[in-house]
């Protein structure tokens, strides 16, 4: 008398069914065989290397522009309107070229305020309105009112800015204006 499996079983069995067969083909199981081969020594040879450390994408020396120093007037001719030039933020007093993400910090885009201008304070506070431009005419922001965790968030935005974009200079001040206390944006008509 033979036995049948359950019903149940019998599917189970069918899905092994094809691997049973091509077990059984010598020609089929020398290109198994071959295919292991290659994916262990792939593995192997891999970890003989080490493991790759984990980096932001870094930018080869050789096509780093060259640093340079801007003033918060100047930077804002960098602001992304003229799709020919280059588009620049500051972030704690670092500029960063951030052309390749044009659609987020050019016109209409969502970050598009802090596009030639310094957006330490806007990243800080996440407040993305014209309210925490500084005067481009003014000092640049000392931000030391900030509360620590606001300096928290900054410092993160600035680690996100400095893995993924190129900096390109530092934010100064222009010749003869002093620094701000830290007390915030000093708000006049050239700020706008």
């Amino acid at each position: 008398m033979s036995h049948t499996p359950p019903p149940g079983q019998q599917s189970f069995l069918r899905v092994f069914e094809p691997l049973s067969r091509t077990l059984e083909n010598p020609v089929a199981l020398g290109f198994l065989a071959l295919a292991a081969f290659f994916i262990v020594r792939s593995i192997v040879m891999g970890a003989s290397k080490g493991p790759e450390p984990f980096s932001m994408k870094k930018v080869p020396v050789t096509d780093t522009p060259a640093q340079r120093d801007f003033t918060p007037a100047e930077l804002v001719a960098f602001d992304g309107r003229d799709e020919g030039t280059a588009l620049y933020i500051a972030v704690k007093g670092t500029v960063y070229d951030v052309s390749k993400g044009r659609g987020f910090y050019g016109p209409g885009g969502p970050y598009a305020n802090f596009a030639g201008r310094d957006a330490s304070r806007g990243l800080a506070l996440s407040s993305f309105g014209t309210e925490v431009l500084a005067d481009i005419n003014g000092p640049v922001d000392a931000l030391d009112d900030l509360e620590p965790s606001e300096k928290d968030s900054l410092d993160e935005w600035a680690g996100f800015f400095a893995g993924k974009y190129v900096a390109v200079g530092r934010l100064v001040n222009a010749p003869g204006v002093e620094a701000t206390d830290g007390a915030g944006p000093e708000k006049s008509e050239a700020s706008d």
